[in-house]
């Protein structure tokens, strides 16, 4: 620069040399003719104005001469890269002063290009690094995604041939790998370090950026669990939200050697810094997902739980939603017993052994269950043999136990029950969404399965009087006395005997209780006649079906229930009533409970006949089925008798006293034929 000045200085003194003749010699003329007269009478003000005028031409021809021109030359020469070359250049030579002043210029020129090329590049990489990351904010990309697509971006931008990009996990306060290039999964699974230890650590913990061109010989490098730095190279920054620390980003080892520098540095931060708006964004997109989604979980199950009036069947329904809400591997909901002052199996699902709804109690004064009632939220327990009151369960269970979740269920500020949500060592720890939403779900829960409860109470009550109406009914006739038992005695045999559901027994056992309940509606003197009804009297009789299923409608019973109640008078062949319905359209229950109800009426003693002999019952049976009956029911009925004593099933004209032993294996009934599910009408 000091010798492009020189030249530059040589250059104005010779311009000045020659101006300063020139001016020199126009103030001599003014002031010595500035007060006289030409002889034209023109005054010497005005010519030394022309002298003036003509002295700036003059100046502006040096100039021109000896700057403009060459300077003009030049920098055409430049342009055109011929400075370097033997070109000649108007008003100079090759060895002129003004040649080596347009070589040191044009050398100037062309670093200030490279330089200005190099900022302009990396501008447009951080304008490009930033348009990538925004991109990224408006495509509602998962986290996992966000995460890929900041580590490869910060891979391709800094040419590194190692990356890894690190969050803080909350509950443990630990730095993990979430995404990487170039490390192992082993290491990324085994990579735990706690914040404020080590160089991430470090970073995290004073989130101000750390860039290294020796890390192997840094005290905080832990070489045990790092990969080899080849250029020991190594820039970790903060990934900071506002002044909140969320992770760490980590380079290493450039692809072409080089080492990392203070642009590099730079570019780092600017990325982080975006990707720690991206990753928060992610972050709270995902949580509102999930928020909708359990909302929308919460008010399906509540949808469901409200329809259910069996307590059995919601409490299995309330378990199986909530292992399936937070996918675990099995559960268990416990009900207090105020006998016994235990909280007792009342359903369990999974892998569990099924002596434990017999054998694994939980004692109401015991520390968990007050801390159940004290904090009324849902529980979480680690370590499970440590724990004196669970200790036991993992005797019973089929699977290596990781974390369970004890939820409460309470009504009223008081526990009446408990939910186990139980995890294997193979999956993901419980988080605290969970927690939450299964404490959401329980208390719900809680609330309907009391109202199923006291349903049921109230149900049980209503059945008893309706029961006490029909025996009183019964009692009227001794011929009929007892029928509603004997029906519901056998009506249970059969469903045993086709391994049906306990549900559909149980639906088919109140069926039966209450299948002639409308006769209640049907003249005592029709009831009671001796002799045989006449057509119209007969008439009349068969309204009991109908009139029953009116009786029972208030009381929601199950479809099944109120099916068996009105058809158990229907038809194979279609000729029933009250509905005329044939073959598979008969319900089900309903198909079960006339063979019962007919096989009591054939071996009762009626008034115009004696009770017939059980010979006599299997040949009707026989004869019937195809006709009357379902021919498949009325096969393994007939069957299912005559392994029972003949003898017994007569004496005393009392068969439904009788019980017998299930068949196991039955040929052309399939083995889950539900009762509860009548074909449509």
């Amino acid at each position: 620069m000091a010798v492009i000045f020189m030249k530059e200085t040589k250059i104005g003194m010779k311009v000045a040399y020659k101006i300063g003749i020139l001016f020199a010699v126009t103030a001599l003329l003014i002031i010595g003719l500035g007060q006289m007269v030409t002889p034209f009478g023109i005054p010497f003000t005005v010519c030394v104005l022309i002298i003036f005028a003509m002295f700036m031409v003059m100046v502006s021809y040096i100039i021109k001469n000896s700057f403009s021109l060459p300077i003009f030359d030049i920098i055409k020469a430049i342009e055109n890269n011929a400075v370097n070359k033997d070109l000649e250049i108007r008003a100079f030579d090759k060895n002129s002063e003004m040649f080596d002043i347009a070589a040191a210029i044009s050398n100037i020129i062309e670093r200030n290009n490279r330089a200005n090329q190099k900022i302009n590049q990396r501008k447009i990489i951080e304008m490009d690094t930033v348009h990538q990351i925004s991109k990224a904010m408006s495509a509602r990309l998962s986290l996992e995604e966000v995460l890929r697509m900041i580590i490869d971006l910060a891979t391709s931008v800094l040419d590194a041939k190692y990356a890894s990009l690190m969050l803080i996990e909350e509950e443990s306060n630990e730095l993990t790998i979430r995404v990487s290039n170039g490390l192992s999964p082993e290491i990324m699974k085994k990579v735990r370090i706690k914040v404020g230890s080590g160089i991430a650590g470090t970073v995290a913990y004073e989130g101000k950026p750390y860039l290294s061109t020796d890390i192997e010989n840094d005290p905080r490098f832990k070489k045990n669990s790092n990969p080899k730095f080849e250029t020991k190279s190594f820039i970790c920054v903060p990934v900071k939200l506002g002044d909140k620390v969320i992770g760490v980003l980590n380079i290493n080892d450039k692809k072409n050697h080089e080492i990392f520098n203070d642009e590099d540095l730079h570019l780092l931060t600017i990325l982080a810094n975006q990707a720690a708006i991206t990753i928060e964004n992610s972050r709270l997109y995902q949580q509102a997902e999930k928020k909708v989604e359990e909302l929308e979980m919460l008010f399906s199950a509540s949808k469901v739980m409200s329809s259910i009036l069996d307590v059995n069947i919601l409490l299995r329904q309330v378990l199986e939603t909530c292992i399936h809400i937070v996918f675990s591997k099995a559960g268990m909901i416990m009900l207090f017993n105020p006998d016994s002052m235990q909280f007792e199996i009342k359903t369990c699902h999974g892998p569990i052994d099924m002596r434990c709804a017999y054998e694994f109690r939980i004692d109401s004064d015991s520390e968990l269950c007050e801390r159940l009632a004290s904090e009324l939220n849902a529980v979480l327990i680690g370590n499970i043999d440590e724990n004196i009151d669970l200790a036991d369960l993992t005797n019973y269970l089929k699977f290596k136990v990781k974390e369970i979740i004890c939820v409460p269920l309470h009504t009223k500020q008081k526990v009446t029950g408990m939910m186990l949500v139980i995890s294997d060592s193979s999956q993901n720890n419980f988080v605290s969404s969970d927690l939450s939403i299964l404490s959401a779900l329980s208390t719900q829960a809680a609330v309907v399965i009391e109202n199923a409860k006291l349903y049921e109470s109230m149900k049980d009550q209503f059945l008893s009087t309706i029961r006490v109406a029909t025996n009183a009914l019964e009692f009227k006739d001794a011929y009929t006395s007892g029928h509603s038992e004997r029906v519901t005695e056998f009506a249970v045999l059969l469903s045993k005997e086709m391994n049906l559901a306990q549900e559909d027994i149980e639906n088919i056992r109140q069926a039966s209780i209450l299948h002639d309940i409308g006769k209640i509606g049907i003249s005592e003197t029709i009831l009671t006649k001796k002799g045989r009804l006449t057509d119209e009297e007969f008439a009349t009789i068969k309204l009991h079906p109908s009139i029953g299923d009116s009786i029972v409608e208030p009381m929601a019973l199950n479809p099944a229930v109120r099916a068996g109640i009105r058809n158990h008078h229907e038809r194979w062949d279609g000729r029933g009533y009250p509905d005329g319905l044939a073959g598979e359209k008969i319900p089900f229950s309903a198909r079960i409970i006339a063979l019962a109800d007919a096989f009591d009426a054939m071996t009762s003693n009626r008034p115009y006949r004696d009770a017939m002999a059980m010979e006599k019952v299997y040949s009707e049976f026989i004869k019937c089925a195809g006709g009357q009956f379902d021919p498949k029911l009325a096969e393994i009925f007939v069957n299912m008798l005559k392994r029972m004593d003949a003898k017994s099933l007569t004496s005393q004209n009392s068969p439904g006293s009788l019980t017998a032993e299930p068949i196991n294996n039955i040929e052309n009934i399939p083995q889950q034929q539900s009762a509860s599910t009548p074909a449509s009408k």
